[in-house]
């Protein structure tokens, strides 16, 4: 039984000698993988599979200038979360909001002015996220968001331990500040911000 590694040497070998099943092999195993981690990061499923396909496109048409170091599979997506960081940088440069995250949750037996703090809460949450600094953001979004731990987001962005320790310190620094005159609202959003108050 071949192991992964093994196949994914196969696949970039049929690739450099211009064999288009190598592309469609590759498609197969990771497209849906990649468009749930566009997916977390823009919110907009129409988005995030165009840039999937844009990255799977561009595999092709750039196979002869590959320089791929270790698991395909984290290079790809790495592609596809540096290039979703460009569109929310876009996005942003339109003048468009960008919700990061969606944290709402079915609340029952709440006043509407309750609700109201929960929602300005969210909104809040996600402002506080997108305008964190590029590094610590892209960490920031990979811990908490994706759910990665800290040694895997140090394969993926080539990155110290220590580092990615300093960035989520400071994310957590700058969101905990944003959101701290909130107090109600976390009655309702107590799940989905948990995360906040969560060891980094």
């Amino acid at each position: 039984m071949q192991t992964k590694s093994t196949e994914e040497k196969e696949w970039l070998k049929l690739l450099l000698q211009e064999d288009e099943k190598a592309v469609q092999l590759i498609f197969n195993r990771y497209y849906k993988y990649l468009v749930v981690t566009a997916y977390n990061l823009l919110h907009d499923d129409h988005r995030a599979k165009d840039i999937v396909q844009d990255v799977f496109f561009d595999l092709w048409k750039k196979r002869d200038n590959l320089n791929i170091h270790g698991s395909l599979k984290s290079y790809l997506r790495k592609v596809v979360v540096n290039r979703c960081i460009d569109e929310v940088r876009r996005i942003k440069r339109r003048g468009r909001p960008e919700e990061v995250q969606d944290f709402n949750q079915p609340a029952l037996n709440y006043s509407p002015e309750s609700q109201l703090e929960a929602e300005e809460l969210q909104q809040t949450i996600n402002r506080a996220i997108d305008g964190l600094p590029d590094r610590c953001r892209t960490v920031f979004t990979l811990s908490r968001l994706e759910g990665l731990s800290h040694k895997e987001i140090s394969a993926e962005l080539g990155i110290s331990l220590k580092t990615i320790e300093n960035q989520m310190t400071k994310a957590l620094k700058i969101i905990r500040e944003a959101v701290s005159k909130y107090h109600h609202a976390f009655l309702l959003l107590s799940g989905s911000c948990s995360w906040l108050f969560a060891c980094h």
